[in-house]
């Protein structure tokens, strides 16, 4: 337990400093192009202007953070998304000093920022997956291994066992297998002797899936075999059995289930028999979109954290942006920010939060079984199977 929040406190840390590098640096560049421009009426950029202008994606970053309080290989994502406002006002400063002071130093600062944004977004990878320890195997964050040849990682979680993605590293989210505990049925660690291919279905937002084909080359590799699904994965050796300790250390206790019928595979994924599902449920573009429409309602609450913020900060830049005159705030302005947020966060609830949860349980049970089994074949002792005679 200790071991773990450890590791999350870590990761939290580092993106934290991800965030604030390239802000502290976009303030410095706006004073340097200030003082070049001998300017003395006109206000620097400053920290809190570029905090505030990132409250929002903060916000996204912090939700994204909690609901992948597990998926910890998604925690370099946010930490990277954290810094886009910091690097994204660093950018235009740098390109200030560039044209117009000829400050070309300002583009490689802003290169090396870039970098180091990115580094610290590996570095919170190492922090929170590795080493793999025995703490780490017993607790519930997502560990992820290295595959051999393969462009697929692998990762073990707290209740399955995953493969993503088949079809390109920049796109995790698509073409994701996995075998929960209760459809494990055996796992070992194989030799394989000779260049096979592995097939797997992945959902194509139809009853009928698709089958997606790997090459696995001679050497180690673990031979995974569930209800639904079989793979073959070629790893290392050492990854191999570290990967064999995770599972058991994880799949212990969990109920195993042997059969999978259709009004099963219906009943989870909430598509009637021999009907299909929308053709506007795909798998990799119906999150955006409801990220889109959570921004857009979100908005009057940023409006009055704005407001909020330019009065405690004294910034004039940000009291000309939130509508604060001389230190004070138009009273109606705040009781319209106020019962607006309240709408749009119910809004926000109803129709984005409740349609991405029920999306997601959708895709986790559809990641396992990607199309129903074959119905029982008739044997004509069934009522109703046989030929009806004609009637006279």
């Amino acid at each position: 337990m200790i071991e773990v929040v450890a590791r999350r406190a870590a990761g939290v840390a580092l993106i934290v400093l991800a965030a604030l590098v390239p802000i502290v640096t976009a303030a410095w560049l706006s004073a340097w192009e200030n003082d070049l421009a001998g300017r003395r009426s006109v206000e620097p950029l400053g920290v809190a202007d570029i905090a505030v202008a990132g409250t929002l994606l903060w916000g996204i970053v912090l939700a994204g953070l909690w609901w992948h309080r597990r998926r910890m290989t998604m925690w370099p994502v946010w930490s990277r998304w954290a810094s886009v406002t910091g690097l994204f006002a660093a950018l235009s400063e740098s390109l200030r000093l560039t044209t117009v002071h000829a400050k070309p130093l300002a583009l490689l600062l802003w290169a090396g920022l870039v970098v180091v944004c990115w580094a610290l977004g590996e570095v919170v990878r190492l922090v929170t997956t590795r080493p793999v320890t025995a703490g780490l195997m017993a607790s519930g964050l997502e560990i992820p291994f290295p595959t051999r040849e393969l462009r697929a990682r692998l990762c073990v979680r707290a209740d399955r066992l995953v493969l993503d993605s088949l079809a390109s590293r920049r796109k995790r989210s698509r073409d994701v297998v996995a075998v929960p505990w209760t459809a494990l049925r055996s796992i070992a660690l194989v030799e394989v002797e000779q260049e096979t291919v592995c097939q797997v279905l992945v959902f194509s937002n139809r009853l009928d899936a698709r089958a997606r084909e790997f090459d696995v080359r001679p050497g180690p590799a673990l031979h995974v075999v569930g209800t639904a699904r079989e793979l073959l994965i070629p790893v290392s050796a050492e990854v191999g059995r570290t990967v064999l300790t995770a599972v058991k250390v994880r799949s212990a206790g969990a109920e195993s289930h042997e059969t999978l019928t259709e009004d099963d595979w219906s009943r989870a994924t909430g598509v009637r028999r021999g009907s299909r599902p929308k053709e506007s449920h795909p798998t990799d573009k119906r999150p955006y979109v409801l990220g889109v429409v959570g921004t857009f309602l979100l908005m009057p609450l940023v409006m009055l954290c704005g407001t909020a913020l330019s009065r405690l900060t004294g910034s004039r830049r940000m009291q000309e942006q939130f509508k604060v005159f001389d230190g004070r705030v138009d009273p109606v302005w705040i009781a319209t920010l106020g019962v607006g947020s309240v709408v749009f966060l119910y809004l926000l609830n109803r129709y984005v939060i409740r349609a991405f949860l029920e999306f997601m349980a959708f895709q986790n049970y559809i990641e396992a079984f990607p199309e129903p089994p074959p119905p029982p074949p008739r044997t004509g002792t069934v009522p109703g199977s046989g030929k009806k005679g004609k009637k006279r």
